[in-house]
C-alpha cells in the first residue's frame, strides 16, 4: 500500500500541463477572501508569478486562511519545493523542524518584517514563537540563494520570511474561536481601526490563548499571544509601518526515542508520571534520592523521568519599524530598525546536585540542599538550560533610479546580549518547582561562598554588520534582467566564561568572521508567458558560540577558586557555499509552472570531530560537499471552482570527507549521503470553491533518508494526507461573514518518524560499531496521529 501511495503522490506531483497567455497577477495582503483567485492558477495560493531571477516559492494568505489557526510557519511551507518539515504533533504549538535543499533550520536565514528572527548565539529556529497564523500574509522561501539585503550571518542555504497583514481599511472587530483533538483551544480577537487621522493612519491590535494537551504521555501547552500592527501615510510614497509581537507559553516536551526504545515500549512511549520523592534526611548520614526505592528507574536505567520537569517556559518580543521615504519620483530611503528580547528554560530539568564543604569545589561546594544539616547528600533539583537575550539592530537602505538600473545600497548593523545561564533551584515531594522560570534568585540555590550553583555562566556578544549593494538592470523593454549584488558580511563574537560547576573558571574569546558574498541573476523574458532565469551567489555561516564553551583545560580549584588552566584553541572556522539555479517559468491565466536544476558547493562544513589536541570531540570543520538537483511546482486551474498545485524535489547529495573520530578511527564519510535529505520529495494539493465554500485535500510524500552521517541507518518513506473544508456564510446586521472551517491531519492516521537532531552539526555518526568508534542510536520523533480543527470565525 505505502508503494502504490509513493508512485501516486509523485505521479500527481507532475502535472505540469500547458495553458493560455499569461498576465502578471499580484496580491494585496491587507485584503483577506476566502474565495481567492477564483478559476486562476493561483487560486490555491501555494504558487504566485514570480520574477526574481532566483529560486523563489511563497505561500499567501488565501492559503493561509484556510489553514488550521494553530499551525507554525514550517506547516504553511510544507508542500513548497525543497522543504522537508516536520510539526511534532499537528497543532504547530510544541516547534518542530525545517530542512531546505538539505540544509538545516539553522543554516538558514528567517524574518519576520524583515528582522532576523534566529537564535543570536546558535542561528536555531523556534517557529512556535512568532505571529499568530490570522496575522500572517506571505511566507516566501528562496531556495538556496540568500537576498542580498538580508540580515544573516548564519545561512548558508537561502532565507525564510515572513510577513504581517496590514491593518484594515475599514473599521472591524474579528472574533476566531478553534476546538479540536487533544483539548486544543484557541480563543483569538483582533480589533481594527480603520482609516483615523483624515486617513492617514490605521492599525490592529490582536490577542489570542491557545491551550493543549500532547497527543501522547502527560503535559500540553499554553501560549498567549498579541500582535500590533500600524500604518502612517506620509504622503508622496512615503510612510511608516511599525509592528510588535509579543508570546508567552509553557510546553510540556515531547520524548524523542531510538528505534529500540519503539520496538521495547510502544510508540506512544513518553516520559513518566510518577514524582520524584526525595529521600528523608539524616544529618550524618549521605543520602541519594537516585537510588532511594521509590525513585526506581526515573533517572537511571531507561530514565522514565518526570514529565512536568521537561519544560520549555519562554517569552519573547519582536518590536519592528519599517519607515519608507520617497526623496524624489526615483530616490527613497529605507530605515528599519528592530529590537528582539527572548527570555526562558528548557531541557530535560530534572537534575540532581550533590552537595559538599571543601576548597577544591567551586565556591566550597553546594549548601546543604535538604536542610539535614550536612553537605553529604545527592538531591533531586530543578535545573534549567536559561536564557536572556537582548538584540537591537536596524538597517538602512537607499534606492536609485537612474535610466534602466535600479540600484540598492544599504547597511545592516545588530549587537546581540545573549546570556547562558543554568541555576539550579529546588523540587518537591508533590512535584512543584520553587522557580519554574529560573528568574527568581532569593529561591536559587547557592554554594557556601554565597555564589550562585550553576552548570554554565556566559555571555556571548555579536556584532553581525553588512554592507550591500545592488543593481537590477532591465533590458530590451524588460525582457532581459540583469541583477547584480554583493555584500561584505561581518560578525564579531565576544564570549566571556564566567567559573561554573561543569566549566571551570574564567576565561575570555574573541572571534571574527566575514566573507564577500557576490551574486548574479539574469532573467530572460522568451515571450509573454515564458522566461528562463540563471542564478549564482555565495553564503556563509559563523560557527555557532557553542563552539566557545567548555574552552579551558587544566587547572584546579584551590580555595573554591579556579586556577591554572589555559584556554584551548577554537579551530572551527566559516560555513560557504556557492549556490547555482538554472530555471524556466510558464505563466498564464490558467497555468503556472516553476522549474529549476542547482547544484551546491559547499565548503567547511560544521560538525563535531575529533580534536587530537584535546582528545574529545568539538565543533570543527570536517570537509566539503555537492548538492545537486530539481525542483518543480505548478499550479493549474481545471475550472472557474477547480484548482491544482504540485510540487516535486530531487536531491543528491554528497559528502567529500571522512570524519576523523578518534585517534585510531576514521569514519568513512566521504561519498555518503547528508542525513535527513530525502532524495525524493513530493507535494500535492487539490482544491474546490464555489459561493462561499470551499474544499480541499492535501498529500506529501517525503522519501526515505538516512539519520547517521555514515549511512548505516535509515527512515523509510512516508506520505501524509491532510484535508480541510470551509464555509461562509450570508451576514447580518450584526454579525459580519460568519465562517466555520474544518481542517483533518493526517487523514488516513499515518504512523511514520521523524529524525531528532536540531543542528546538521550535531548529526549521529554512526549506528553500528565501526573501528573504536562504538554505534550510537539516532533518536525519532514518533508523528502524530489524525487529529482535526473546527474553527469559527465572524467579524463584527
Amino acid at each position: 500500500m505505502q508503494c502504490k501511495l509513493t508512485r501516486l503522490s509523485l505521479l500527481i506531483s507532475g502535472l505540469f500541463m500547458a495553458g493560455a497567455p499569461a498576465f502578471a497577477q499580484t496580491t494585496d495582503v491587507g485584503t483577506v477572501t476566502v474565495q481567492g483567485n477564483a478559476g486562476t492558477a493561483q487560486a490555491t495560493g501555494l504558487i504566485q508569478a514570480e520574477e526574481s531571477p532566483k529560486a523563489r516559492s511563497s505561500v499567501n494568505r488565501d492559503y493561509m486562511e484556510k489553514q488550521s489557526p494553530t499551525g507554525n510557519p514550517y506547516q504553511m511551507i510544507n508542500l513548497l519545493p525543497g522543504v522537508n518539515s516536520y510539526d511534532q504533533d499537528g497543532s504547530g504549538l510544541f516547534g518542530g523542524n525545517v530542512r531546505v535543499r538539505g540544509f538545516n533550520s539553522d543554516q538558514l536565514g528567517f524574518t519576520i518584517n524583515g528582522a532576523p528572527v534566529n537564535d543570536s548565539g546558535s542561528f536555531a529556529v523556534y517557529p512556535q514563537e512568532y505571529t499568530d497564523a490570522e496575522n500572517l500574509c506571505d511566507i516566501f522561501v528562496t531556495q538556496g540563494s540568500t537576498d542580498t539585503e538580508a540580515p544573516h550571518v548564519g545561512a548558508t542555504g537561502g532565507n525564510i520570511g515572513m510577513t504581517m497583514c496590514a491593518p484594515e481599511d475599514k473599521q472591524r472587530i474579528r472574533v476566531t474561536n478553534a476546538f479540536g483533538s487533544n483539548n486544543l483551544w484557541k480563543r483569538f480577537v483582533r480589533f481594527d481601526s480603520g482609516k483615523l487621522f483624515d486617513d492617514k493612519f490605521k492599525f490592529f491590535i490582536s490577542y489570542s490563548k491557545t491551550t493543549a494537551d500532547k497527543f501522547k504521555g502527560m503535559g500540553g501547552a499554553v501560549k498567549q499571544h498579541i500582535d500590533f500592527g500600524s500604518k502612517l501615510d506620509l504622503g508622496q510614497g512615503s510612510f511608516v509601518d511599525a509592528d510588535f509581537m509579543y508570546n508567552k507559553a509553557i510546553n510540556n516536551n515531547y520524548r524523542s526515542l531510538t528505534k529500540a526504545q519503539i520496538a521495547q515500549f510502544g510508540p506512544g512511549y513518553d516520559f513518566g508520571t510518577r514524582v520524584p520523592v526525595h529521600q528523608p534526611g539524616v544529618n550524618g548520614t549521605a543520602q541519594n534520592d537516585t537510588t532511594y526505592g521509590p525513585n526506581a528507574g526515573i533517572n537511571n536505567g531507561n530514565k522514565d523521568l518526570y514529565y512536568a520537569y521537561n519544560l520549555n517556559p519562554f517569552e519573547n518580543w519582536l518590536a519592528t519599524v519599517n519607515g519608507h521615504f520617497q526623496l524624489s519620483p526615483t530616490a527613497s530611503v529605507d530605515v528599519s530598525p528592530y529590537f528582539w528580547y527572548g527570555f526562558g528554560t528548557g531541557g530535560n530539568q530534572l537534575q540532581t546536585l550533590t552537595e559538599g564543604n571543601a576548597g577544591n569545589l567551586l565556591g566550597g561546594g553546594v549548601r546543604d540542599i535538604n536542610g539535614d544539616g550536612d553537605t553529604l547528600d545527592t538531591v533531586f533539583v530543578y535545573e534549567g538550560s536559561r536564557t536572556r537575550t537582548f538584540r537591537p539592530g536596524v538597517t538602512l537602505k537607499y534606492n536609485q533610479q537612474i535610466d534602466n538600473h535600479k540600484l540598492m545600497f544599504g547597511y545592516w548593523y545588530e549587537r546581540a546580549r545573549h546570556q547562558q545561564t543554568g541555576q539550579f533551584s529546588t523540587v518537591d515531594n508533590n512535584g512543584n518547582i520553587a522557580d519554574m522560570w529560573q528568574n527568581n534568585p532569593a529561591l536559587w540555590l547557592r554554594n557556601q561562598d554565597g555564589s550562585v550553583v550553576q552548570y554554565r555562566d556566559t555571555m556571548t556578544i555579536s556584532t553581525g554588520k553588512s554592507a550591500f549593494m545592488q543593481d537590477s538592470i532591465s533590458m530590451m523593454n524588460d525582457k532581459l534582467n540583469v541583477q547584480v549584488g554583493a555584500r561584505y558580511s561581518s560578525i564579531d563574537r565576544d564570549f566571556t566564561n564566567n567559573p561554573s560547576q561543569s566549566a571551570g573558571g574564567f576565561y575570555t574569546l574573541k572571534k571574527s568572521y566575514s566573507e564577500f558574498l557576490p551574486s548574479v541573476g539574469v532573467r530572460f523574458q522568451l515571450d509573454q508567458a515564458q522566461s528562463v532565469f540563471v542564478n549564482a551567489a555565495k553564503n556563509f555561516k559563523a560557527p555557532g558560540n557553542f563552539s566557545y564553551f567548555g574552552a579551558l583545560s587544566g587547572g584546579s580549584f584551590v580555595n573554591g577558586v579556579y586556577t591554572g588552566g589555559a584556554v584551548r584553541n577554537i579551530p572551527v572556522e566559516k560555513e560557504t557555499s556557492w549556490n547555482y539555479d538554472l530555471g524556466y517559468r510558464y505563466t498564464t491565466d490558467k497555468w503556472t509552472f516553476s522549474s529549476s536544476v542547482f547544484y551546491i558547493d559547499y565548503k567547511n562544513r560544521i560538525a563535531q570531530s575529533y580534536d587530537p589536541n584535546t582528545a574529545t570531540r568539538i565543533d570543527t570543520n570536517v570537509g566539503d560537499s555537492t548538492s545537486k538537483g530539481l525542483e518543480l511546482e505548478s499550479g493549474y486551474a481545471l475550472s472557474r471552482n477547480l484548482s491544482v498545485y504540485g510540487s516535486l524535489s530531487y536531491i543528491k547529495s554528497k559528502m567529500k570527507d571522512n570524519l576523523r573520530y578518534d585517534a585510531t578511527t576514521n569514519l568513512p564519510v566521504s561519498g555518503k549521503e547528508f542525513p535527513d535529505t530525502p532524495n525524493w520529495l513530493s507535494g500535492l494539493s487539490l482544491q474546490y470553491q464555489q459561493d462561499g465554500w470551499y474544499m480541499f485535500g492535501q498529500a506529501k510524500y517525503t522519501g526515505r533518508r538516512y539519520t547517521t552521517l555514515v549511512n548505516d541507518d535509515a527512515i523509510g518513506g512516508y506520505t501524509v494526507f491532510n484535508a480541510g473544508a470551509g464555509a461562509t456564510f450570508p451576514s447580518t446586521s450584526w454579525l459580519k461573514s460568519p465562517t466555520i472551517r474544518l481542517n483533518v491531519f493526517n487523514l488516513f492516521d499515518k504512523q511514520y518518524l521523524n529524525l531528532s537532531s536540531g543542528s546538521g552539526s550535531q548529526f549521529t555518526y554512526n549506528a553500528t560499531t565501526i573501528g573504536s568508534a562504538a554505534g550510537s542510536s539516532p533518536s525519532m520523533y514518533v508523528g502524530a496521529p489524525r487529529t482535526f480543527t473546527v474553527t469559527l470565525t465572524a467579524d463584527f
